[in-house]
């Protein structure tokens, strides 16, 4: 079976290392076929010791546009090697073997569950190091137009859009693997706005749920997983599923 290269982004506050410390327990419980675990930070404090860290650059993106050095031809020296790129803010709930399928096949990336035209999520892809060069080399040809042009709701989201820009030909994990936790597991609630009490919801009145067959809930926005672990969170249910496996 050939091993697989786990690698996660950190930078900023927003997501301490608590993060990416959860992400390495649950790839280490639910992978069971060979790899390795690597975590691209400005910082590697208070990480396990069992995570390869590397330094981010000091002149990174300070944005999801810095996901996109995975297309480098010799990434962290891993060319020819399968590369798994997975968020930080997701809940792994069961077995991620499926991850090492298709080993013939050199960009493979969860299905984009939106109307829009974006047709993956990269919250999770694998790129085979060396290939799709082409990703890394055109954007930093002209980073600001690029920026400018393919950006999401802010000029620190569009990663997916412009590998949805870049790459002709999509394939894609299986279906149902990968799920939102915000349109797939019954998190979100009803909404009212009264005149004296305020904003009320249903929160309170249900749990959220992994779908059957699902492996990864991805929590992408707001609410992050540790918002409804034990609690609802605004319209957002609780999810015990997240104090189970988050950790």
């Amino acid at each position: 079976m050939e091993p697989l290269h786990i690698v996660c982004y950190r930078w900023g506050t927003r997501y301490g290392p608590d993060y990416v410390n959860r992400l390495y327990a649950m790839v280490k419980r639910h992978l069971s076929n060979p790899y390795s675990f690597h975590c691209i930070t400005d910082t590697n404090a208070g990480l396990d010791e069992g995570i390869i860290c590397h330094p981010l650059p000091a002149n990174h993106f300070a944005a999801n546009w810095n996901k996109l050095m995975t297309f480098q031809e010799d990434f962290l020296g891993l060319n020819g090697k399968l590369v798994v790129c997975l968020d930080v803010d997701m809940v792994i709930v069961d077995s991620i073997n499926f991850l090492c399928d298709q080993p013939q096949t050199n960009f493979i990336i969860a299905r984009n569950w939106t109307a829009s035209s974006i047709r993956g999520n990269s919250s999770v892809y694998r790129v085979r190091v060396g290939t799709h060069t082409h990703v890394w080399t055109s954007f930093i040809s002209d980073v600001e137009k690029n920026i400018n042009e393919f950006h999401g709701k802010n000029r620190s989201f569009g990663d997916q859009q412009w590998m949805n820009h870049s790459i002709p030909e999509y394939h894609f994990f299986p279906a149902g693997k990968i799920v939102s936790f915000k349109r797939h597991c019954g998190a979100k609630s009803w909404r009212i706005k009264l005149p004296i009490l305020g904003e009320i919801t249903g929160a309170c009145l249900g749990r959220a749920h992994v779908p059957e067959g699902a492996s990864i809930v991805l929590f992408h926005g707001d609410p992050l997983p540790p918002d409804v672990a034990h609690s609802p969170h605004g319209r957002w249910k609780q999810a015990p599923f997240v104090a189970e496996h988050w950790r």
